[in-house]
C-alpha cells in the first residue's frame, strides 16, 4: 500500500525570497563578506518600551490564552489609533490580531473566496499573494500596469478584473516601493463602485512613505466602500517587530467575525506576550519616525549611487525599503527567460552581493534590492554591483 500527500504539498513551492535570504545568511555565518540586500525586514532593534512591556509580562507570569481575535485592550488600542488617523471610525469589534499580516491575508481570502473564484493581483506582486490564492483553490488574475508600477482602472478593465471576487492592492508596495496617491486611489475607488469586488489593502509599510503627502488608505478615500474593504497591516515593518508576529486586520464586523471563527480553529490567539508588548508599540511613534527618516536617507544613498549605471533603469521608490531595478538591457534577448536568476547568481558569486530576482514577483528581468542596510553598506553594495555588471555575460 502506498500513501501520497495531498495536492497542496505539490502546488506550493518554496518561498524564493526566504530561500535566497537564508542562503546569504549562511554565507555570512561561514565568514564570507556578503552584503545582503535580500532582507524583507528592518535592521533596527525593537523599540525599548516594547521590550520592557514584554519583560513585564514575563515577570508577571500569568501568560494564558486570550480571545482568538486578540486582547480586548489591544483591539481597542488599534481601533483608537486608526480612528485618530483619519477616515471612518473603527470599533474594537472591527479589529483582529493575527500571526503577522500573512495570517490576516490568508484568513481574509479564506472567508471571501470560493474555489474557482478569481483574485485580481497587480504585477509585480509579493510572492505570497498568488501562493495563498492557490492554496485556497482560487484563480490568480494578473493585472499588468500599462506604465510604471501602479495599476489604473483601464488596466483592471483590460485584465477582465470585473470577473474577480477580490482585488489585492498593496501600497506601499513590496517589491517596488510604489505608493498610490489620493487621486490614483480615488480613480480605483470609482472603478470599485461599478462592480462587486472586495478589496484587500495590504498596508504593512504604511509608516514608511517618503512623500510629503504620506500614506493614504483606500478606506479613507472611499468610506462608502468600507463594507468591501479589508485593511491589512501590522507592527513588523514600521516598528522593527518582524519576529513578534503581530498582524492586524480591520474590516466590517461580519468579516472580522468570520476571520475570527477561522482563527479559532487554526491558531487561536497569537502569543500573549507579543500582544502585551504590542500595546506599548503604539506609543513609540518617535522611534517609528526615526526609522522612517533613516530609511529615507538610505533610499537616497542607494539611488544616488546607482543613478546612471549602464544597463539598468529604475523608478525612485516612494515607500517601503525596496528598489526594483530593471536589468533587461543587460540580458541577451534569447536568454531573458532566466536572466534575472543568472544575474542574481552572478552577483552573489562574483561580488558577494545578495539580491532577489524579479521573476518570482512577476517581473522577470528585474532585481529587487533592499535598502534595509547601513548607508556605508549600501555605498559598497552599489560599487560591487557596478563592477560586477561589467563582467556579466548577458
Amino acid at each position: 500500500m502506498t500513501t501520497q500527500l495531498g495536492w497542496l504539498a505539490e502546488a506550493l513551492g518554496d518561498s524564493p525570497t526566504l530561500k535566497l535570504s537564508s542562503q546569504a545568511k549562511a554565507m555570512i555565518q561561514a565568514g564570507e563578506p556578503v552584503i545582503n540586500l535580500t532582507a524583507g525586514e528592518p535592521d533596527f532593534a525593537t523599540p525599548e518600551p516594547v521590550l520592557a512591556a514584554a519583560r513585564a509580562a514575563l515577570a508577571d507570569g500569568r501568560i494564558g490564552y486570550t480571545a482568538s481575535a486578540g486582547l480586548p485592550e489591544l483591539r481597542a488600542t488599534v481601533a483608537q489609533y486608526y480612528s485618530d488617523a483619519g477616515g471612518p471610525t473603527v470599533a474594537a469589534g472591527e479589529v483582529i490580531v493575527s500571526n503577522g499580516a500573512k495570517q490576516v491575508l490568508f484568513n481574509a481570502l479564506a472567508v471571501l473566496i470560493n474555489p474557482g473564484d478569481k483574485v485580481a493581483i497587480p504585477v509585480p506582486y509579493w510572492v505570497t499573494y498568488p501562493a495563498q490564492v492557490t492554496a485556497l483553490r482560487g484563480e490568480v488574475l494578473a493585472v499588468t500596469p500599462t506604465a510604471g508600477w501602479k495599476i489604473t482602472p483601464a488596466d483592471l478593465e483590460r485584465a477582465g478584473a470585473r470577473a474577480a471576487r477580490v482585488l489585492i492592492l498593496n501600497s506601499p508596495s513590496n517589491p517596488t516601493g510604489a505608493v498610490y496617491d489620493q487621486d490614483e486611489l480615488a480613480a480605483l475607488a470609482d472603478w470599485c463602485r461599478t462592480c462587486d469586488v472586495y478589496v484587500l489593502t495590504d498596508e504593512i509599510y504604511e509608516d514608511l512613505v517618503y512623500t510629503d503627502a504620506g500614506h493614504t488608505s483606500l478606506v479613507q478615500i472611499a468610506p462608502d466602500l468600507r463594507h468591501r474593504i479589508v485593511r491589512v497591516t501590522g507592527l513588523s515593518k514600521s516598528y522593527a517587530m518582524t519576529g513578534w508576529r503581530v498582524g492586524v486586520g480591520l474590516a466590517e464586523p461580519e468579516t472580522i467575525n468570520a476571520m475570527t471563527r477561522l482563527q479559532d480553529h487554526s491558531t487561536s490567539n497569537i502569543c500573549t506576550v507579543a500582544q502585551k508588548a504590542a500595546l506599548a508599540a503604539f506609543a513609540c511613534r518617535a522611534e517609528v519616525l526615526a526609522m522612517r527618516e533613516a530609511f529615507h536617507r538610505r533610499r537616497d544613498v542607494l539611488v544616488d549611487q546607482l543613478r546612471g549605471t549602464p544597463g539598468i533603469r529604475f523608478d525612485v521608490p516612494d515607500g517601503a525599503f525596496y528598489l526594483m531595478v530593471d536589468c533587461r538591457d543587460l540580458l541577451a534577448p534569447d536568454r531573458r527567460h532566466d536572466g534575472c536568476w543568472r544575474l542574481a547568481r552572478h552577483l552573489l558569486a562574483e561580488a558577494k552581493l545578495a539580491t532577489i530576482p524579479g521573476a518570482p514577483f512577476g517581473a522577470p528581468g528585474c532585481l529587487r534590492l533592499s535598502f534595509a542596510r547601513s548607508e556605508s553598506e549600501l555605498v559598497e553594495a552599489a560599487q560591487r554591483l557596478r563592477a560586477s555588471l561589467r563582467s556579466f555575460p548577458g
